[in-house]
């Protein structure tokens, strides 16, 4: 659609508004005065706001550390919502606010309390400040409402943390009972197993059986050496006699062996071996040495024969052999010492065994011990860290019974609103008129464009027909006369009709109407 068109249809539009004038301005008339009636009715709305600070302390959150975690500024929001929604707190609200009015029918306190809870509204505005918003049909109705919530809410929170301490007291001090009476459960119970178990520790039962094994070693190594010094002096004493015969004779030809020999070492410095002296005394020598071996001969086969010495000569005597006895003494002491070192290697052995079985004992009830310890450690550990966390919920229920606990405060106050927030009467008033021209312009819209009748000739045009001439619409004296009659009767129409316009608006905003 070109400009042409469109300059063709407003002129149209505006030719069947004014042929139905009076139709226009009665519409118009009427849209105005609907719309200000709507605006008489129309509730008005005040809202006032304040801000309160929420303290990120909890009483719990000291006391429960590392077991419960502490709530975060972001659920503070939406826990102030959930406390300025119960229906307990605008209970309070509601009778402080209202009165008598909330128990004239049993439905009216739930009706206040939907009615106020429907103009609360709760909004974080930075780290831990959050507002408060609440409207009402009046300034004072709006700024009494939201000071009776913001301060029952405050007192409510108060009197629900001095509760909160109070309960985390008792219950802290009912789990320190509890855990004092498992840790003396489980310190009688390490008791007596320790007083029925006297083994030892695994490290005393190792180094005994250490002990014992080294002693069993040691031990055996020395019974090993003593077999075989045993079996040696067997041996040796097997090769001797137990008599020993001495005669004069052979004592004689001992010395005079010694004399001959002693004299041939002092020729032999001077002479050599083929001088007659030597050669002399050589074969005495080999003679008496022939001789005293024939005397030693027959003594050795007289002791074997009848284990006494044969009957001596004149002049001989019978001796004990004292290496013999020596040998046999010897002898007798290693064995009584083996026999005494395996009669211990035996107690030793028994006592190793006792030793192994001590062990699996220990082992046995080690883990029973074990068991007993760290259970008997960690009571005594939560028992120590509840009565710490005892004295300090003793010392939070202290604060919040002064008055110090607070979690809560006012940051700014509220105001009396003084201007009503959203639509007006105001408001109402400007957009009566705006709209009755909007409506009956948008009729006389729809009119031309839905009617069925041939206003143009390009209409003619599309349907392929012969247009034969365009007759325009033709001004005479008579119709210019009465159009401005026309004219002069519609302003004073709609002088009376801005006039009755105001009138009303301004009595009502006077207050004469309603």
């Amino acid at each position: 659609m070109d400009f042409a068109q469109i300059l063709q249809y407003a002129n149209v539009i505006f030719r069947e508004l004014w042929q139905r004038k009076f139709s226009v301005l009665t519409a118009f008339a009427l849209v105005s005065f609907a719309v200000l009636v709507v605006g008489m009715f129309w509730p008005s709305k005040y809202e006032t706001s304040a801000t309160i600070y929420a303290d990120n302390q909890n009483i719990l959150g000291p006391l429960l550390a590392e077991q419960a975690k502490q709530s975060k500024v972001e659920d503070r929001t939406k826990v102030v919502r959930e406390k300025l929604y119960s229906p307990s707190l605008l209970a309070v609200v509601a009778k402080n606010v209202y009165g008598a009015k909330t128990e004239e029918t049993p439905s009216s306190m739930a009706n206040y309390i939907t009615a106020l809870r429907a103009s609360i509204k709760v909004k974080s505005i930075g780290s831990g400040y959050m507002s408060i918003d609440f409207s009402a049909s009046s300034a004072d109705e709006a700024y009494q409402g939201l000071n009776a919530i913001i301060d029952t809410f405050i007192r409510t929170s108060s009197d629900e943390q001095r509760a909160e301490s109070r309960e985390a007291f008792l219950f802290i001090d009912n789990q320190v009972k509890q855990y004092k009476e498992q840790l003396v459960s489980a310190e009688n119970k390490l008791k007596e197993f320790t007083a029925r178990n006297f083994d030892g520790r695994d490290t005393d039962v190792s180094s005994s059986i250490q002990r014992l094994r080294n002693q069993i070693e040691e031990l055996k190594i020395s019974i090993d050496e003593d077999e075989i010094t045993l079996k040696a002096l067997q041996q040796q004493i097997s090769k001797e006699s137990e008599f020993a015969a001495t005669t004069k004779k052979v004592d004689a030809y001992a010395v005079r062996l010694a004399e001959l020999e002693s004299t041939l070492s002092s020729l032999l410095l001077t002479y050599t071996e083929d001088y007659p002296d030597v050669i002399t005394l050589r074969y005495q020598i080999a003679d008496l040495k022939r001789v005293i071996e024939q005397e030693a001969f027959e003594r050795a086969i007289a002791q074997e024969n009848k284990g006494e010495p044969r009957e001596l000569e004149e002049g001989s005597e019978v001796l004990l052999n004292p290496l013999y006895q020596e040998l046999r003494s010897r002898i007798s002491q290693v064995e009584t010492s083996i026999q005494a070192k395996q009669k211990r290697l035996t107690v030793l052995d028994g006592l190793l065994i006792n030793e192994f079985d001590r062990r699996q004992r220990v082992a046995e009830r080690g883990a029973v011990e074990a068991e007993l310890v760290r259970d008997y450690d960690v009571t005594k550990k939560i028992y120590e860290d509840m009565l710490e966390r005892k004295e300090k919920a003793r010392l939070s229920m202290t604060l919040n019974i002064e008055g110090q606990g607070v979690t809560y405060r006012i940051q700014e106050p509220p105001l009396p609103p003084l201007m009503p927030s959203g639509l007006r009467f105001i408001h109402f008033v400007l957009v009566g008129p705006v709209l009755g021209i909007l409506f009956v312009i948008g009729l006389a819209v729809a009119y031309v464009l839905l009617d069925p009748r041939i206003r143009f000739a390009s209409s003619i045009y599309a349907m392929d027909a012969r247009v034969l001439a365009v007759i325009p619409h033709v001004n005479t004296p008579l119709t210019q006369r009465l159009r401005r009659s026309d004219m002069v009767v519609c302003g004073i129409l709609a002088l009376a009709i801005f006039a009755a316009y105001t009138g009303l608006a301004v009595a009502f905003h006077m207050g004469v109407l309603l």
